[in-house]
């Protein structure tokens, strides 16, 4: 594991504080998880994004596709997590039934450009 700088570290700091709205937004509008439920998808998101922005011996990974892939866990977290509490059943909920039924990398895709759309 590569070991980051206190710059660095700040950054991704940042990357993630940035993203935290969209993500609680999307567990809590999209996947239906509770409030109790999102703080703990949090602590396991930031663990899992920091562990990401330290492998390998790559190049810096840009800060975009850090935030996709951030997008997309919290993504796949809600998503497999729903289906987990309906243990593989259809929701009553048609809107929540049609957001499990896309890719969560399609949800974070969609995600990431009202994210954008909301920087700008």
């Amino acid at each position: 594991m590569e070991k980051l700088s206190s710059r660095r570290a700040d950054e991704l700091e940042s990357i993630f504080a940035a993203a935290l709205p969209v993500i609680r937004a999307a567990l809590v509008s999209a996947y239906r998880l509770t409030e109790q439920e999102v703080k703990g998808a949090e602590e396991d998101l930031r663990l899992w994004f920091w562990r990401l922005a330290r492998r390998g011996s790559a190049p810096r990974t840009p800060d975009k596709v850090l935030r996709i892939s951030l997008l997309s866990a919290a993504c796949q977290y809600g998503r497999s997590y729903q289906l987990w509490k309906l243990r593989g059943g259809e929701s009553t909920d048609a809107e929540l039934n049609a957001v499990l039924a896309k890719e969560p990398e399609e949800v974070a895709t969609d995600l990431d450009r009202r994210f954008d759309g909301e920087r700008t």
